[in-house]
């Protein structure tokens, strides 16, 4: 089965999660309107979960990555894992209970599997607002996404309680993205959390900045930022053959340096552990029952060593 592809507006931006390069050659997957001929990130990594809401194109590009990157496909279970671990600190541990996820992708790994996929999907498919909820009765989230064809699944499957909206929009336009109807739902004067996992690499350096310092300057005193960020530490060789196969497809991506992440955080705090490979950011942090693996299960998330990405949380001073 296809997967959902959503109605869009007369005249609604075709945005996309990871933007061609700028001027760059539509390569063999054809012109930057034919998005069915052309891999999308969030279909990607959709497949790579043991999701179903992907093309023929995401699976034999993914297919194309994992020649070059075999860890691939433990680097983005890793970077899974770490979102209800960190959704759980900031809602425990520094008692937030509003959220902006920036680049939410779509939600289909939180779809109950079926039996052709169970066997490969992520143990413990979970959502943001489901974790907070084990901590607060009242969460608010806002699933942010700037691919109008994640919108279509976000609406069904993510905003569907009180607290939550979706909001199709681009990360990089924070003014606009906090001043939207869809973030009315929080409540400013208190601390927010937002959630920027696996998104900056997919920036060139400057919109990195930019979005990041706009953060800091425009979420209210007590909030938070959590960010995993692919390297280049640890295999560049490797991490440069997914930086043309990327180019290829004309999807800019930008892996960095540990001295370059840190730059990127600012001068907020860094919680401890401090920055450390996403696989072993407070990898011991116990979830509520259900928001976690099971004993039997635990033995399929990938070791810490397959990261090839850093996890930091920092927060206002």
């Amino acid at each position: 089965m296809p997967p959902h592809d959503p109605d869009h507006e007369a005249g609604s931006p075709h945005l996309r999660l990871c933007r061609p390069l700028p001027g760059g050659p539509a390569g063999p997957y054809g012109s930057d309107d034919d998005w069915r001929r052309r891999p999308a990130i969030a279909r990607v990594t959709d497949y790579l979960m043991g999701g179903t809401d992907n093309y023929e194109v995401d699976r034999e590009f993914a297919q194309r990555l994992l020649a070059v990157a075999p860890p691939l496909r433990a680097m983005v279970q890793i970077s899974g894992a770490f979102r209800p671990r960190a959704v759980a600190v900031l809602a425990h541990e520094l008692r937030i209970g509003q959220f902006i996820e920036l680049g939410c992708g779509l939600p289909s790994y939180g779809l109950p599997s079926t039996p052709q996929s169970r066997e490969s999907r992520f143990p413990w498919p979970v959502h943001t607002y489901d974790v907070a909820r084990a901590f607060h009765d009242k969460p608010r989230v806002v699933y942010v996404d700037n691919d109008p064809r994640v919108a279509g699944h976000a609406n069904v499957v993510l905003a569907e309680e009180p607290g939550t909206r979706h909001l199709h929009a681009d990360a990089r336009d924070v003014t606009a993205l906090l001043t939207s109807d869809a973030c009315r739902v929080l409540d400013f004067d208190r601390p927010v959390a937002a959630l920027a996992h696996d998104l900056l690499p997919w920036m060139d350096d400057a919109d990195a900045a930019e979005m990041m310092h706009a953060l800091r300057e425009r979420l209210p005193a007590g909030s938070a930022i959590s960010v995993t960020h692919a390297t280049t530490d640890v295999a560049p060789g490797m991490m440069a053959a997914l930086v043309g196969h990327y180019a290829d497809a004309g999807i800019l991506y930008r892996p960095r340096t540990l001295q370059q992440i840190q730059s990127l955080l600012g001068a907020w705090t860094v919680l401890s552990p401090g920055v450390l490979p996403t696989g072993l950011w407070r990898r011991d942090r116990r979830l509520p029952p259900g928001m976690g693996p099971s004993a039997e299960k635990s033995h399929r998330l990938p070791p810490g060593d397959y990261s090839h990405a850093y996890a930091a949380i920092i927060t206002a001073p």
